[in-house]
C-alpha cells in the first residue's frame, strides 16, 4: 500500500491539496467526469499511467469519499467527487489560457477519445457516424476512425468494418486547436489546416463537434509565453 502523507496544516487548501495535487488524480477525476467507470475505461483515457498506480488511486478516493463503487456500475464520483471536479475545470480554464500545448503533447488518438466521450448519441443525425481522420503527427499510427452510435462510440486505429461517412486530413496540431475550441471547422478549412471530404450533413455536425471541448472559446493570455 502507497504511504501517502499529509502537509500536516488546517489550511483548507493543504487539505484539498492532499486529496487533489496527487500525481494523476486530476486526470483520473476528469475521465470519470467525462463517464468512464469502468477501470479500462478509466485507464484508455491516461495514457502512462501504470495499472498498479490506478488501483492505488482509487482505492485513496474512495477513502477519501470521493468515489464510490456500485454493483454492477464500476466506479462514480460521489457528491464530494462531482464538487471536486469544478477544481478539474477551473484548472483546466487556467491551463487553456496561461499554458501552450508542445509538440511533444500532440496526441491524436487521446484527443479523438477525449472527443468521443463528450459527443451524445441524442445529438447525432443518423444511428451511427463513422469518420476517417487522416492525421500528420509526430506520434500514433497517423489513421484513426472515430465511431460514434447510439451504441456507444469509440476511437479504432483499424478500420472498424462501417461504411465511412467522410474523410478529414489535418495534423495533429490543428486537430488539437478545433477540438479546443481555439478556431472553428470553417476557419481551420479556409487556412488549409483541415480539408473535410464528405456531405454537408457531415461538415455541419463536426462543425458543432468543435464546440463540445468545456474550454472552447478560452482566449489565450496576452503574456502567455
Amino acid at each position: 500500500m502507497e504511504d501517502v502523507k499529509g502537509y500536516g496544516q488546517y489550511c483548507p487548501i493543504a487539505l484539498g491539496a492532499e486529496v487533489f495535487a496527487e500525481r494523476w488524480t486530476p486526470i483520473i477525476l476528469r475521465n470519470l467526469m467525462v463517464g468512464c467507470h469502468r477501470f479500462g475505461e478509466i485507464l484508455e483515457g491516461a495514457p502512462g499511467l501504470p495499472r498498479s498506480v490506478l488501483t492505488q488511486r482509487l482505492r485513496r478516493l474512495e477513502r477519501d469519499g470521493v468515489v464510490e463503487r456500485r454493483d454492477g456500475g464500476g466506479y462514480h464520483l460521489t457528491d464530494a467527487g462531482a464538487e471536486l471536479t469544478e477544481v478539474c475545470l477551473a484548472l483546466g480554464v487556467w491551463g487553456a489560457r496561461w499554458r501552450e500545448v508542445l509538440p511533444e503533447n500532440l496526441d491524436p488518438y487521446l484527443m479523438l477519445w477525449a472527443l468521443s466521450r463528450l459527443i451524445r448519441p441524442g445529438t447525432l443525425p443518423k444511428d451511427r457516424v463513422v469518420v476517417r481522420f487522416d492525421v500528420e503527427a509526430a506520434r500514433g499510427p497517423g489513421r484513426y476512425w472515430l465511431v460514434v452510435s447510439v451504441r456507444g462510440n469509440e476511437v479504432c486505429v483499424r478500420a472498424p468494418g462501417f461504411e465511412e461517412d467522410g474523410v478529414v486530413v489535418t495534423d495533429a496540431e490543428w486537430l488539437v486547436r478545433w477540438h479546443g475550441g481555439s478556431v472553428s471547422l470553417g476557419s481551420a478549412q479556409a487556412a488549409g489546416g483541415i480539408a473535410v471530404t464528405g456531405p454537408p450533413w457531415l461538415v455541419r455536425t463536426l462543425a458543432g463537434w468543435g464546440e463540445l471541448s468545456p474550454f472552447a472559446g478560452i482566449r489565450p493570455a496576452s503574456g502567455r509565453r
